[in-house]
């Protein structure tokens, strides 16, 4: 099978800086492609709109470098030098086959394609340059950028469709092949090593692991078929989010628009974020500033307040009636702190980290997951915490027992976790701290109930005259 890059003839390069220097007049160069125009959102050239694919500030990467690498794909121009190491030349060569496969089920061929997904990337970014897609300069050529842009964005919508929650024909398609049923060349990763999809998911999400998802639209407003015109592609994210992800990164169902995703983590964050219906309080402001921190579980319990593990209905009809929510969606409620739970693994760990340098490298982005974070380190303060967050199901740990995992997120994640001046969870606290005030100024007010040490003594007393009486009756 031979490549993308292969199959290009020789004057494409001389073409494509033609349609550059002319990408804003009104002809269309590719009249070979009669696909409709989507009306993109022109995205600004400034770099300081928070637009562009950002990299990690070495201060945070230092801490660990690992958790901002790839391990079995690589996307976008910041990992280009890795593409063809062994780790990930597997799902590079699976990207020619997405491209072959995207272009054969359309009846397209491969030039016009390049050329219209040039032209229209062009026209829609509105920049002199793919290079300024990126904060940070990137060794490539122009022509180097869009063949990259193009095979990642190709691989990126294959991955998608894949993921259609209504089933669409590129689902089908996989299921048959995964099942043999089809003879194809390629053959299938899901057969050798399943678990690498796993990886691959999570790759996606990676902070410099990106590519603009305007570049994916374009793709698959170019590609599409008659079975596709229902996909909607934020949908199959989310379904392709729900399967991978640790358990209780469940996304929620509020609709996000195609044209409002810059990339993938950025839906993923926009998925996360707490759900306003669950709980009318949890968003106003606090009715007094809120004590920094939060007290740690076991003595919340002292003072009585409950912690427990918030859980999703799962009973028909009673399900239907219940808002859905993130692991973010902490509640107080009847004296009670309900928190999500939240699976801890490595790849938990490592989602955490990113989604927190995207908060930290995104302007005017929330700290959600900070927040959150500070809060979870506050309430496990020690091991007696740690176990019952533990027993209470709201830390769902993947090691064994013996290997006592760390289940700090500032040691895990190596980042500061320290809350941002506009917490979520500010009114959550304040709510638990009202709680407790009340609480101990009734226990003032009210006598003081009998101590288990004197029921027993009056009781031993009555006994011991009840007794008198009858020896004296008998007597």
């Amino acid at each position: 099978m031979s490549s993308p890059e292969q199959q290009q003839p020789r004057g494409q390069d001389a073409r494509t800086r033609k349609m550059m220097a002319n990408a804003n007049g009104e002809m269309d160069e590719t009249s070979g492609l009669t696909t409709p125009r989507s009306h993109e959102e022109p995205l600004c050239s400034s770099k300081a709109n928070g637009i562009s694919i950002t990299r990690i500030p070495e201060e945070i990467r230092l801490h660990d470098p690992e958790a901002y690498e790839p391990k079995a794909v690589c996307i976008g121009p910041y990992f280009h030098s890795r593409r063809h190491s062994p780790s990930f030349r597997r799902m590079e060569q699976h990207k020619n086959w997405c491209v072959n496969r995207l272009v054969e089920r359309s009846n397209h061929s491969l030039e016009p394609l390049v050329e219209n997904f040039l032209l229209r990337l062009t026209k829609t970014i509105k920049t002199k340059s793919f290079g300024q897609l990126y904060a940070k300069q990137v060794d490539m050529t122009e022509e180097d950028i869009g063949m990259m842009m193009l095979m990642d964005g190709c691989f990126i919508v294959h991955f998608l469709l894949r993921h259609d929650p209504k089933k669409g024909a590129e689902y089908e398609y996989w299921s048959k092949l995964d099942a043999g049923f089809l003879d194809q060349e390629y053959d299938t990763l899901q057969w050798e090593r399943p678990w690498e999809w796993s990886l691959v998911a999570i790759d996606m999400l990676l902070l410099e692991n990106q590519i603009p998802f305007v570049a994916v639209r374009i793709l698959f407003d170019i590609l599409r078929t008659e079975h596709d015109r229902a996909v909607n592609l934020t949908a199959c994210a989310r379904n392709m989010f729900n399967k991978y992800l640790p358990a209780g990164m469940r996304t929620s169902a509020s609709p996000i628009r195609c044209q409002d995703v810059r990339c993938l983590l950025q839906l993923l964050y926009r998925s996360l974020l707490p759900n306003p219906k669950v709980g009318s309080r949890l968003m106003e402001p606090p009715p007094k500033p809120p004590r920094p921190g939060m007290d740690p579980a076991k003595k919340l319990e002292t003072d009585g307040v409950g912690i427990t593990r918030r859980q999703q209905w799962t009973w028909w009809p009673w399900s239907r009636f219940q808002e859905p929510f993130s692991f973010l969606d902490i509640v107080f409620s009847r004296g009670k702190v309900q928190i999500p739970q939240l699976e801890v693994s490595d790849a938990s760990i490592q989602l955490l980290q990113n989604l927190m340098a995207f908060e930290k490298c995104y302007h005017g982005t929330t700290w959600h997951v900070a927040n959150y974070a500070a809060f979870m380190d506050a309430l496990n303060a020690d091991h007696n915490d740690t176990e019952m967050l533990r027993k209470r199901c709201i830390f769902h740990v993947q090691s064994t027992p013996a290997a006592q995992p760390e289940l700090s997120f500032r040691r895990r994640c190596k980042q500061d976790v320290e809350p941002s001046p506009e917490n979520y969870l500010s009114r959550l606290m304040v709510d638990v701290a009202l709680y407790k005030e009340a609480r101990a100024s009734r226990k003032k007010t009210e006598t003081p109930p009998m101590s288990d040490t004197m029921f027993f003594a009056v009781l031993a007393v009555m006994a011991y005259a009840l007794l008198a009486l009858c020896w004296y009756i008998v007597s």
